[in-house]
C-alpha cells in the first residue's frame, strides 16, 4: 500500500514538474497586435503555430491581442498602427497576417517555422539591436517618437 501511495505521489510530482513554463522573460512587457482575415490560410497558421509558441516562450511578459480585419471595430486600431510606421506599403493595406510589436516593428506575412526568428527579433528589438534578415521582407519599423 505504501508503495502505491509513493508511486502515486511521485507520478503527481513528475507531472506537476513537467508543466510548461516560459523559457524567456523580456526585460519589459511587450504587446503584439495580430491582425487576421478569417479565410486566410497564413493567418490560420499564425494562430495555430506562432501564437502558442510565443505564449509558451514569453509567458506573461507578452500580451497578444487579436483583431479580425473584417470587423469594422478593428479599423481604427489597425489604422493607428499603420500611421505610426515608416514607409508602409499602402498596396498591402488590409492584408494579413499582419502583426505589430508595439513601438518596435510590424510585419506582414507569415511562413510556418518563422516563430524562432520572431522570438529573436522581439528580443533584439527590446534590446535595441539590429533585427534579423530572415524576416526583413515586408517588415516595417515604428516612427521615432
Amino acid at each position: 500500500m505504501k508503495k502505491k501511495i509513493l508511486l502515486l505521489l511521485l507520478s503527481l510530482f513528475l507531472l506537476w514538474g513537467c508543466q510548461s513554463t516560459p523559457t524567456k522573460t523580456l526585460k519589459e512587457h511587450v504587446t503584439l497586435s495580430f491582425f487576421y482575415v478569417e479565410t486566410c490560410p497564413n493567418c490560420k497558421a499564425f494562430k495555430k503555430e506562432a501564437i502558442p509558441y510565443l505564449e509558451k516562450t514569453f509567458g506573461d511578459s507578452l500580451t497578444i491581442q487579436s483583431y479580425d480585419l473584417d470587423d469594422d471595430a478593428t479599423q481604427p486600431i489597425y489604422d493607428a498602427i499603420i500611421d505610426s510606421l515608416v514607409d508602409f506599403d499602402e498596396s498591402e493595406y488590409g492584408n494579413g497576417p499582419f502583426y505589430a510589436i508595439e513601438g518596435y516593428f510590424a510585419k506582414l506575412g507569415y511562413t510556418s517555422g518563422d516563430e524562432e526568428y520572431l522570438v529573436d527579433d522581439i528580443e533584439k528589438a527590446i534590446n535595441h539591436q539590429s533585427l534579423s534578415d530572415e524576416l526583413s521582407g515586408l517588415r516595417y519599423i515604428y516612427k521615432e517618437s
